[in-house]
């Protein structure tokens, strides 16, 4: 008699798709190890396509463990049966002199870590403790991760009464190093006595072709207005939270810079729209609206793009009660602004989610397209098609609650 154990692996793989589904964190649900117990095909299959797709590594000893666990892996002729890493995130990351701690992560282990992933990760996340810096060894074993599109670069300073180690030019030579790279996210906490990095140090090395810069909180300004000097010729997406005080020299000055080429724009804080209202955005087709609070429909101070020929517009869960308002204010101030929109995103909504049917026959006369996506990225945004909201929200009609589904 036929069972499960008999279909073929590409359908096993997409039982086990439906039956993991991620947690609100993106992350499967712990069974899978526990199902990676039935047999050896089972095991191999699990490894390939679930297990270890987000790796993240916070100490030293959780670093050595797992490298000395992949070792005989490594020898092993068949590469399906080898954990394949997309998303690497590599915390408490001591570079220079002595570790704070015994447990902190010292750069041979990061480089260990490559070894093992390199030919796999597509996303690296290195969280710097007190020096940002890295020797060329490591900066090396970056550059031969070939499929490297997203560097995350994160920094905390956990001691005050050390000294600072940042290599001057250890910024330029990791850029240089990840040519493949299309995404940095810059989430330093304006390090002290960060040395300046000027466009004319970035200009000395050949820069991969990057397109979406994110500047995370507390950014350093300068560093940010250099990078958009540096990487004008491709730069074409800008994710932005900062809210330093230096935000009003320097960023109005990053977007001036690249007013006439950006194309998407992710905004967490809408009142950096006093910054820049000077700014013409003659290109941009894609606005993320991203608040992390409730705001008022004043607050968010759109007007500025009036004359921006923005066709996709998205609006996280914040904003959800100026959505369902049945008196239509917040939507029909929205058609006012955006004279071009063919595309409202609602992002991590609930599936309960629903605008009102008034709200969505004015979509439908505007040829408007409503849908719903969870956590995409803006190259997605820009790229994707989707099901219409209406055909997810007949389809969560017909299905038992449950408080663990996403739609996607």
């Amino acid at each position: 008699m036929a069972n499960i154990s008999n279909l073929p692996d590409e359908l096993l793989g997409l039982i086990f798709q439906d039956i993991f589904p991620k947690n609100r964190w993106g992350h499967h649900d712990k069974s899978i190890g526990e199902l990676r117990l039935v047999c050896r095909r089972w095991s191999n299959l699990l490894t390939d396509q679930h297990l270890y797709q987000t790796l993240a590594i916070k100490s030293s000893t959780q670093a050595l463990q797992f490298i000395l666990h992949q070792i005989p892996s490594l020898r092993l002729q068949f590469s399906n049966v080898r954990p394949k890493c997309k998303v690497l995130r590599v915390q408490d990351l001591c570079t220079y002199g002595a570790p704070l701690r015994n447990d902190m992560v010292t750069h041979p282990l990061l480089e260990g870590l490559i070894e093992i992933f390199h030919e796999t990760t597509v996303e690296l996340e290195l969280g710097f403790i007190n020096h940002l810096s890295l020797p060329t060894s490591t900066i090396q074993a970056i550059g031969r991760i070939k499929n490297l599109r997203t560097l995350r670069l994160d920094y905390e300073q956990q001691d005050e009464e050390i000294g600072y180690h940042h290599a001057t030019d250890f910024f330029c030579s990791l850029l240089s190093a990840a040519q493949g790279l299309k995404c940095l996210t810059i989430g330093m906490c304006d390090p002290p006595n960060l040395p300046k990095i000027l466009a004319a140090d970035l200009g000395r090395f050949q820069l991969p072709h990057i397109t979406h810069l994110v500047a995370q909180d507390y950014s350093p300004p300068e560093l940010l207005l250099s990078l958009a000097i540096a990487l004008k010729p491709t730069l074409t997406m800008i994710s932005t939270s900062c809210v330093t005080p230096d935000d009003k020299k320097d960023v109005p000055r990053v977007f001036k810079i690249l007013e006439n080429q950006l194309q998407a724009l992710q905004i967490v804080y809408p009142s950096i729209s006093e910054t820049i209202s000077h700014v013409k955005f003659s290109s941009l087709r894609l606005l993320h609206i991203d608040p992390h609070t409730y705001y008022r429909q004043d607050e968010l101070k759109l007007d500025m793009f009036l004359y921006a020929p923005i066709e996709i517009l998205v609006l996280n869960s914040y904003l959800r009660f100026l959505l369902q308002d049945p008196n239509q204010t917040f939507l029909l101030y929205l058609f006012e602004i955006f004279r071009s929109l063919r595309r409202l995103v609602f992002c991590e909504m609930s599936p309960k989610f629903s605008l009102p049917e008034v709200s969505l026959r004015a979509c439908q006369d505007r040829q408007i397209e409503c849908l719903y996506r969870n956590k995409p990225s803006l190259s997605e945004l820009m790229v994707s098609q989707w099901y219409p909201l209406s055909t997810h929200l007949k389809t969560c009609q017909n299905l038992p609650p449950s408080p663990n589904l996403i739609l996607t």
